[in-house]
């Protein structure tokens, strides 16, 4: 069957499909992708426990298995659930998409490669010396893993700033399907027609759209004078903000948030937004703190070289908890790339990560976005800029030249030349070559 590999997250899939399975989005960013061809391999009785249950941790354990048909792998996990695409769930916040949906794989695929999964275990510390993970169990007893090879997967937990009420049963931060589920209940016991999303980031956006399309009155409160300011210019800010209001998802940018009551987010002008639900937005965070407890090298990050490898023998690391080469590496597509390579190399092979640009795409309140390297707001650098804009249609396209050679590119309403663009940066493409 030909593959095919989506443009916006990365993801590969049989071809025929109508939308990504990952990120939702349409055929069009699609285009044809050859699987590669694996020439290394080893069979062992190793045992290999990957620690981490996201898209890094089935890439890795897939990887493995190319390569050693014999060894035991073993998946460990806190969730209840095979690794599931995760960026579906503030996409259909309202919407009980069901496991077997969201799942990268079924069970099927587990059982046939041989892969084993301990669910709902939560890993405490890992001895690296006597190659021995502690674990506590769902029934709230302790046991220990054993490792030939580990894999640190542990991914990132989404972060809540101390804002009072913060703790408050109706405000959540979705990362799981366990959070979407609350949502949901939260919805129905409060009878909720009101929901503030706090952070106007892709998720806080894309939340935001999700249950203004399931009957809700929305307002995001940012506190940045403008939505995405890492990836997005003024014009373009501004654009996307125009786009939402319109849409009636309310944007409030510049918010200086006091406290959350029962029924309200309060400002510190003592402005007050009804909220019978509060979904909280506001970044995530790797999860480091057993590898700070077992002697791996942390900087904020888990620390891996280009081949996932940590200072510790034996370990090696990938996904979203980890930075490569000081970059750190917490979008799908990065995610299941450092699995793949920690996957292979931790089974003998010698390969090496290729670094991947963390662009942004998103589908919100009827608009499209793609953004990706720079936005021309280094104040060290000069940049030479090609702006089209159509307010009236919302389309906006944006050209960041340095040094005659192609940087940044923005575009709103229309991301048609998105995978054009990716190809154009990636090659530098000159200034002549595009517009004279």
């Amino acid at each position: 069957m030909a593959m095919v590999k989506c443009l916006v997250c990365g993801a590969t899939f049989e071809e025929g499909a109508d939308v990504c399975p990952v990120c939702g989005v349409g055929a069009e960013n699609f285009i044809s992708y050859a699987e590669e061809e694996v020439t290394f391999r080893r069979d062992t009785d190793e045992k290999f426990v990957i620690i981490g249950g996201g898209p890094a941790a089935k890439s890795a354990a897939e990887a493995i298995r190319q390569r050693n048909r014999e060894a035991m792998i073993t998946i460990v996990t806190q969730e209840a659930y095979l690794p599931y695409n995760r960026p579906m769930l503030t996409k259909g916040i309202v919407t009980d998409f069901g496991y077997n949906v969201l799942a990268v794989e079924g069970e099927e695929w587990y059982l046939q490669n041989n892969i084993f999964f301990m669910a709902n275990t939560t890993v405490l510390k890992i001895d690296t010396d006597a190659k021995l993970i502690d674990v506590q169990l769902q029934d709230g007893g302790k046991g220990g893993v054993v490792y030939d090879k580990l894999i640190y997967a542990l991914g990132a937990y989404c972060f809540v700033p101390p804002i009072p009420g913060h703790d408050l049963p109706h405000v959540v931060s979705v990362r799981s399907i366990a959070d979407t589920e609350r949502v949901r209940k939260i919805i129905e016991e409060r009878k909720a027609s009101r929901a503030v999303c706090i952070g106007g980031g892709v998720m806080g956006l894309e939340g935001a759209w999700g249950l203004k399309n399931g009957g809700l009155d929305v307002t995001v409160l940012e506190t940045a004078p403008g939505l995405l300011p890492r990836q997005l210019d003024d014009n373009a800010s501004a654009m996307l903000e125009d786009i939402c209001n319109n849409a009636g998802v309310h944007i409030v940018t510049g918010a200086k948030i006091a406290k959350i009551t029962e029924d309200a987010v309060v400002l510190e002008d003592g402005t007050e937004y009804e909220a019978q639900l509060v979904i909280m937005s506001t970044g995530m965070r790797p999860y480091t703190k057993v590898a700070e407890d077992s002697g791996i090298t942390v900087d904020k990050w888990v620390v891996a070289d280009s081949g996932m490898r940590t200072n510790v023998p034996d370990v090696f690391a990938a996904g979203d908890c980890i930075t490569v080469n000081g970059q750190p590496q917490a979008f799908w597509a990065q995610a299941v790339a450092t699995g793949r390579v920690a996957g292979a190399n931790a089974a003998g092979d010698d390969l090496e990560y290729e670094k991947l640009g963390s662009s942004l795409v998103m589908e919100v309140c009827g608009t499209s976005v793609f953004a990706l390297g720079t936005n021309g707001k280094d104040p060290d650098r000069e940049f030479r800029a090609v702006e089209k804009m159509d307010q009236e249609a919302g389309l906006y396209e944006k050209y960041y030249f340095a040094d005659d050679r192609l940087e940044g590119v923005i575009l709103v309403g229309d991301i048609s030349k998105m995978g054009e663009m990716t190809e154009r940066i990636a090659e530098k493409a000159a200034y002549r070559d595009m517009f004279d």
